[in-house]
């Protein structure tokens, strides 16, 4: 999964400090990544902050759901085993 990897540090170049994604885990056709940082509980896209981790990714990924903890919010992404074109 180098291009999740690669995604995430793109991710964090752009958007830390007030936003920062990490990856928590990784499975066959899944990942998550958890999102943290002051300004998610203002921001009005919130939902943008996790599709641009798709963009900045090669991975036909899409956002299966979301959860609000306490640390930050969890992001479930399901992918399929092709290219994005």
């Amino acid at each position: 999964m180098t291009d999740v990897n690669e995604a995430i540090k793109k991710f964090n170049r752009i958007h830390e400090p007030e936003v920062r994604a990490e990856l928590v885990e990784i499975g066959k056709n899944y990942f998550v990544v958890k999102f943290s940082g002051r300004i998610l509980c203002y921001s009005c896209g919130l939902y943008d902050y996790f599709e641009d981790l798709i963009w900045l990714s090669d991975l036909n990924a899409e956002v299966e759901g979301y959860e609000e903890r306490e640390d930050g919010f969890y992001v479930r992404y399901s992918i399929s085993t092709g290219r994005r074109l």
